[in-house]
């Protein structure tokens, strides 16, 4: 075993964590004094999020750049 967790259940938590980010930052955005700090924060959280759930799904790289990859 290589400690690794399964792809599956890992993109599933990711998926999860980017919708309660979505979440929060809705929530905060509809406070009459939103916190730009914490949105911005929040905002970098749920990009982080959906770009390990485009590694995970080998979106990453743009597919001419794989087919390229695979050429060699």
């Amino acid at each position: 075993m290589d400690g690794s967790l399964p792809t599956g259940s890992l993109m599933g938590r990711l998926q999860e964590r980017r919708a309660d980010l979505e979440r929060q930052i809705a929530a905060e955005r509809a406070r009459q004094a939103p916190d730009e700090m914490l949105i911005r924060r929040l905002t970098r959280e749920r990009l982080l999020a959906r770009d390990r759930i485009a590694a995970l799904s080998g979106c990453a790289m743009p597919r001419w750049a794989r087919q390229d990859l695979a050429a060699e």
